[in-house]
């Protein structure tokens, strides 16, 4: 009962919370891309243009996050700009609503998929975390990347269909870096054809309207990364190179972390839930960029997973919420730390030398 109660409560908040907690959101970026990909789609990516819109949204309020040029600036792909647009055409304020509200929605429906067939109370103690409170407060993409892995995995009896709907995935395309190299070493072709073709859809959805987007985006999505930013990757770690060797550290931190993601999850490659549960877990730390939003994939690999205790609950609660409060570069150590364990859990790792893992072949 008390799951069920906080799960109402976060559908309730949204409703309820005031207008500077929804400008106060990433929502304004979002809503940012929409207006810029309806208004003026070649300059989309253009930090001052974004500076001069999204003033606009907020009614001239300053954002107090760490910011790029004084704002939050929309840097996801540019196929996000159009899914954020019927929304914005409501008003910033019922709009943002709305869509966190959506997001949500998004996301109980991709635990669902990808609890099946266990019963819809499944999907409680993922929906119920606060990780899921930390997209709602957030209004965050996330809902949207899980939909698209329980549909894959609803789905995976029909590969090309799997991989068409892990195009929804691709709104956050830096966390699923560890599936995609994941389905590479298992050669899963006909998955990867079908993501493949979601990709090319989105970018032609979008290339009609500016046709350099992939090029603008890829400048300005390197500055996400900064020092005093609260990720939870191990990538992070690469600020520490300075600002010379910055880019070559989290390169090198990125494969490292999808190598052992990948090694990890190939040991249970016979016992399916816990090798998805490692990819989609795994992806988060071993992305370039990861805030404690993005835990909420950990929250979706502890579901499909299936096994979780309630201290699993607790511990990945009370580690977002730690990561989502204390400064740089505490949420890192905290986010590779708890992702590790939940990945070793999920991979049954057995610390007697010599000694194989339990498989469910």
């Amino acid at each position: 009962m008390a799951l069920i109660g906080v799960a109402v409560a976060f559908v309730i908040y949204p409703l309820l919370e005031s207008k500077d907690d929804v400008i106060s959101s990433d929502w304004p970026a979002f809503a940012t891309g929409a207006r810029l990909i309806l208004e003026d789609p070649g300059h989309l990516y253009d930090l001052d243009k974004q500076k001069q819109i999204e003033f606009e949204v907020t009614g001239g309020k300053t954002l107090i996050s760490l910011s790029i040029k004084g704002i939050l600036p929309f840097l996801a792909p540019a196929w996000v700009a159009p899914i954020a647009v019927p929304f914005e055409l409501l008003g910033t304020n019922l709009g943002g609503r709305l869509w966190i509200l959506f997001g949500l929605a998004c996301f109980a429906l991709g635990v669902y998929l990808a609890t099946r067939p266990r019963p819809p109370s499944a999907i409680l103690p993922a929906f119920a975390s606060v990780p899921t409170a930390l997209v709602l407060l957030n209004a965050q993409l996330d809902g949207i990347v899980a939909l698209g892995i329980g549909a894959a995995i609803a789905l995976w009896s029909r590969p090309y269909l799997a991989g068409l709907a892990l195009g929804l995935t691709l709104m956050k395309p830096h966390l699923v870096l560890a599936l995609g190299a994941a389905l590479l070493v298992s050669r899963q072709w006909r998955v990867l054809a079908g993501w493949a073709a979601a990709g090319v859809l989105l970018w032609a959805s979008v290339a009609v309207l500016n046709p350099r987007w992939v090029l603008d985006w890829l400048a300005p999505s390197g500055k996400t990364i900064q020092t005093g930013a609260r990720e939870v990757d191990l990538a992070h770690f690469g600020v520490l190179f300075g600002p010379r060797f910055q880019t070559l550290g989290v390169a090198a931190l990125t494969l490292v972390a999808i190598a052992a993601v990948v090694l990890l999850a190939w040991r249970r490659r016979n016992d399916f839930p816990s090798a998805a549960a490692i990819v989609v877990a795994g992806g988060v730390v071993a992305a370039p960029h990861a805030l404690p939003t993005d835990l909420a994939l950990v929250s979706l690999a502890l579901a499909i997973w299936g096994r979780a205790r309630w201290h699993d609950w607790l511990l990945l609660s009370v580690g977002a919420l730690v990561a989502a409060l204390v400064p740089a570069p505490l949420p890192a150590i905290i986010g590779v730390l708890l992702v590790g364990w939940f990945c070793l859990r999920f991979s049954e790792w057995k610390w007697r030398p010599g000694q194989e893992p339990a498989s469910a072949g």
